[in-house]
């Protein structure tokens, strides 16, 4: 997929002319250990359906074995109103949402959901279950709501002006 710049950056050959693996060829080797050929099919894939002009760096792929999403991507999708992955669940799980959305700016808020993308790689990498995928909700549409109860309404209205002191000639 990458000929050229793979060799620029690894090496023609994963192995030495001594015939002991290159540090190249080792770190790769480490990275793609126990993928069955399946996911080793799902990273190439993924290469080419992102369209990548460079090879992912090892910890990637092997990311990109497991179908884990770019942390752009899980940004995209965890804002409100977005259907999201299952991944961007988990990575929402990982996340206090209340600190987040409160984070005073969005260095921090970049900080937070980086570390729990990084969680939620490990999680993934490591076996863990992916929650199932969240549709998006759609939006709220403005407008007026009825009134069920004119009479009810009327008393809670004359009520809260009472209590609130407004109307009266006081």
């Amino acid at each position: 997929m990458f000929p050229g710049k793979w060799a620029r950056a690894n090496g023609a050959a994963p192995v030495a002319q001594t015939g002991a693996l290159t540090t190249a060829g080792e770190v790769w080797l480490q990275s793609i250990t126990g993928l069955s050929p399946k996911k080793l099919a799902a990273g190439l894939a993924a290469c080419m359906r992102d369209a990548l002009d460079w090879p992912p760096n090892p910890p990637r792929f092997r990311a990109m074995c497991f179908d884990v999403p770019t942390l752009a991507k899980v940004q995209q999708e965890i804002r409100p109103g977005r259907a999201q992955s299952g991944f961007a669940v988990l990575v929402r799980s990982l996340l206090d949402l209340h600190v987040y959305a409160s984070a005073e700016d969005g260095y921090q808020q970049a900080r937070m959901l980086q570390d729990a993308y990084e969680r939620a790689v490990r999680h993934v990498v490591e076996g863990g279950p992916v929650p199932e995928a969240a549709l998006a909700l759609p939006p709220v549409q403005p407008g007026v709501v009825g009134v069920r109860d004119r009479s009810a309404a009327a008393k809670a209205m004359a009520r809260a002006a009472a209590e609130l002191g407004f109307g009266s000639a006081a």
